[in-house]
């Protein structure tokens, strides 16, 4: 079966590849809106919102596809415009080529905890809670889980949301993630640089490591759709954790000299951001569904410790 993986060039996509490829997986299709070297993968390059990139790759056979590429959350926020075209225009070109096609295809949407919001800020949510989110990037993967549902009733795909939790630690260069610091504060003073926390310490966030979490996306691919139901956005588990808990975690993993690199930096506006997602996940229904989970926040930091180690 070819697998597609649009966003498949960013740090997730191509964890999520490696998974993959490590269970056999062999015709890899990565949708870049720049250019991307991913080892043992076909890569087109084009913006998913405006080519018809997909059709010819949907054409043969049944296709299991990801979509991670998104416009992410602080950068939703400070240009409206761009996310709305990208997030909502790149997931109606997909469901298009998807409806269009001879074929019965899988779509696996990465979605966000950023769907709720509102009452929900700071509270506790589920799979079922009504989704209210505070911002244009929650606004936009709200609207995506709703499509997926309804292409799924109607038929046109095989479809699933993975409502993925603040991932940790991601490496390489910094996005415009509003949830960014939580790798950064980690990412950057184990390897000996600054890094700057705009967030109060009581803040609380659900997280989940990147290694979890892509493991969690390339199951809920393989998951009975008959097991998911009408609603088919599932929480991706995660643990609860304040930014407080975080940097004694990285005190413990990486010594006073790396929590001495952290220099906390309040901002109101990422603060009010970042505390208006969950901070609490009642991810039983994933775990129901087979998908795994982290042990514990200073374990998440040390698999990141073990890479730098390769």
């Amino acid at each position: 079966m070819r697998i597609i993986v649009t966003g498949g060039g960013g740090f997730l996509g191509r964890l999520l590849i490696e998974g993959l490829q490590a269970a056999g997986a062999s015709d890899i299709v990565v949708v870049e809106i720049a250019d991307a070297d991913v080892p043992g993968c076909q890569v087109v390059q084009g913006d998913l919102a405006r080519d018809d990139l997909l059709p010819a790759l949907l054409e043969d056979a049944p296709c299991t596809v990801f979509h991670l590429a998104s416009v992410v959350s602080a950068g939703a926020e400070a240009d409206w415009e761009h996310a709305v075209d990208q997030n909502l225009g790149g997931m109606l070109r997909l469901l298009e080529a998807c409806r269009h096609s001879p074929h019965l295809h899988k779509v696996v949407f990465a979605s966000t905890l950023a769907v709720f919001g509102g009452f929900t800020a700071g509270g506790e949510v589920g799979d079922f809670v009504k989704q209210t989110p505070s911002g244009t990037y929650g606004t936009t993967k709200a609207i995506g889980e709703l499509l997926i549902n309804d292409a799924t009733r109607k038929g046109h795909i095989d479809g699933r949301s993975a409502r993925l939790p603040t991932v940790i630690v991601r490496s390489g260069a910094p996005n415009a993630a509003a949830s960014g610091f939580a790798s950064g504060m980690f990412r950057e003073p184990l390897n000996g640089l600054p890094s700057v926390v705009p967030v109060a310490e009581e803040t609380p966030m659900v997280v989940g490591s990147a290694q979890n979490t892509a493991i969690c996306i390339q199951m809920l691919g393989e998951v009975d759709g008959d097991d998911l139901g009408h609603d088919r956005a599932v929480g991706i588990p995660g643990l609860t954790a304040t930014v407080a808990e975080m940097l004694a975690v990285l005190e413990k993993v990486g010594g006073a000299e790396a929590r001495g690199l952290v220099e906390m930096k309040y901002d109101p506006g990422v603060d009010a951001l970042v505390r208006s997602w969950p901070a609490v996940l009642d991810d039983e229904r994933g775990r129901s569904l087979g998908l795994p989970a982290d042990a514990d926040l200073e374990s998440m930091v040390r698999a990141y410790m073990e890479t730098l180690n390769r």
